[in-house]
């Protein structure tokens, strides 16, 4: 990407966003496509993965952290494999600190390609703390971008950046110990601007791509602990290792100063929690500097919803011929509220989806948080889960700044439903949600 322009307006998420509209408008992601706010799942992964195995600083290193992003899963794949002990991040950091996945003598490939996904390391990861002793050789993150220099931009959480502070303090990290990052070829700058960076950005030491490895030279200073005065109270009571950290210092006699109040941002994101705004702790540091100006970003869903009720108790002594009588009186309310739905909304929606095969005692909160997980957020839902059906409602497929070329989203919504499990059917083997287009309702 070194031959096109710097982006006007230089920040940080500034060329956060060059690098998602650019592999986004060049099909260079896998699934999950909806990259946006994320570390891309660029192609090229699993032969990045390769690449970085055959490094010595991979095979000399027996216990490796290595983030739980899409991109990175080859990685964590190629390193239970060769027998080594991994540390996977626990998400958003609420529970704990790490996941401590170890290898099992004589697991099968397909095991161990279980356990280097996310649901396969909450299944067998063992929960590790603070107070842990471990020594990591390796780590090993992901990135949006980064320049041959070592300076490297994440999703804009900061959560990778605050998990190195804590390996710091825990001493399970050095300023020796080398990171690593893998990203498409794209995704590398030849340099990025380093006033961008403040103490606490984690650079990497070695670009591996799916052509070629980097080597930074010389290396960047890496942080060399948790920088109190960066974060808020209110941060620290929603991660409980952060307030045990804060304890640990204290009792060494060391003076910990927070930020004294919490910004706007911060504030707003405490109680508009389906919201995404950026926010200016480290704590939780997305790289937005102070005086950029951020768009908020729309997650929630509407507040106007359709359901359907589902059978009460009594219905179970009904004569068959009266229960489908009265099934059949239910889904014709329930096709008038559609049909209603399209009246009121014939102006903003654009397509409809039918989800049917979920199981029937799968409740609409099961049904949302999978959609959340596979990015996708509808503006309406019918729900009808008591016959395994509903529908799902877009208003509009385009995001406010996508280039104009960038084609109507409608097939990466369907790609990020396929195989999808939710409520009863999520351990059961091929018993996948089914998902095909309804009639239009802008029609």
């Amino acid at each position: 990407m070194t031959e096109e322009p710097l982006p006007q307006e230089v920040t940080k998420h500034s060329f956060r966003q060059k690098v998602w509209d650019y592999l986004m408008k060049n099909e260079l992601v896998n699934f999950p496509f909806t990259i946006y706010d994320r570390i891309p799942n660029f192609k090229g992964a699993a032969e990045a993965a390769i690449r970085l195995a055959e490094l010595d600083e991979f095979k000399k290193a027996k216990i490796i952290k290595i983030n739980p992003d899409k991109p990175q899963e080859p990685v964590r794949f190629l390193a239970l494999e060769a027998n080594k002990e991994i540390l996977v991040p626990s998400p958003k950091l609420k529970s704990g600190l790490f996941l401590h996945v170890t290898p099992v003598a004589g697991a099968t490939k397909n095991k161990l390609r279980t356990w280097s996904k996310i649901h396969g390391m909450m299944e067998v990861g063992k929960p590790l703390g603070v107070e842990s002793n471990i020594k990591i050789d390796l780590v090993v993150l992901g990135s949006v971008c980064i320049s041959r220099e070592g300076y490297r931009l994440g999703k804009g959480k900061g959560f990778a950046d605050l998990e190195f502070a804590m390996m710091m303090r825990m001493g399970a990290v050095t300023e020796d110990t080398t990171v690593i990052t893998t990203v498409h070829d794209s995704q590398v700058f030849d340099c990025l601007p380093p006033q961008l960076f403040k103490e606490y950005d984690v650079p990497i030491d070695i670009i591996v791509t799916p052509t070629q490895t980097i080597i930074v030279n010389p290396r960047l200073k890496k942080p060399t602990g948790i920088i109190w005065h960066m974060l808020s109270e209110r941060r620290l009571k929603t991660m409980q290792v952060l307030q045990q950290l804060k304890e640990m210092d204290e009792k060494d006699g060391k003076i910990v100063n927070l930020k004294e109040e919490d910004s706007d941002l911060e504030t707003q994101e405490l109680y508009r929690s389906r919201s995404k705004y950026s926010k200016g702790d480290f704590g939780v540091n997305d790289g937005r500097e102070e005086g950029e100006k951020e768009k908020m970003v729309k997650t929630h869903y509407s507040k106007r919803r359709t359901y359907s009720k589902t059978k009460s108790e009594g219905d179970n002594n009904l004569p068959s011929n009266e229960m489908e009588e009265k099934l059949e009186n239910t889904d014709k309310i329930v096709q008038q509220r559609c049909e209603n739905l399209r009246t009121k909304s014939k102006q903003q929606i654009e397509f409809s989806l039918k989800l049917s095969n979920i199981s029937s005692g799968t409740r609409i909160r099961d049904l949302k948080n999978a959609l959340s997980e596979r990015g996708v957020k509808p503006d309406e839902i019918t729900w009808q889960g008591y016959r395994g059906v509903c529908y799902l409602h877009f208003n509009k497929l385009k995001k406010k700044n996508s280039l104009p070329e960038q084609p109507v989203q409608i097939d990466s919504i369907m790609a990020n439903l396929q195989e999808l499990r939710i409520g009863e059917s999520t351990g059961k083997k091929n018993n996948f949600v089914i998902v095909k287009p309804d009639k239009p309702i802008s029609v």
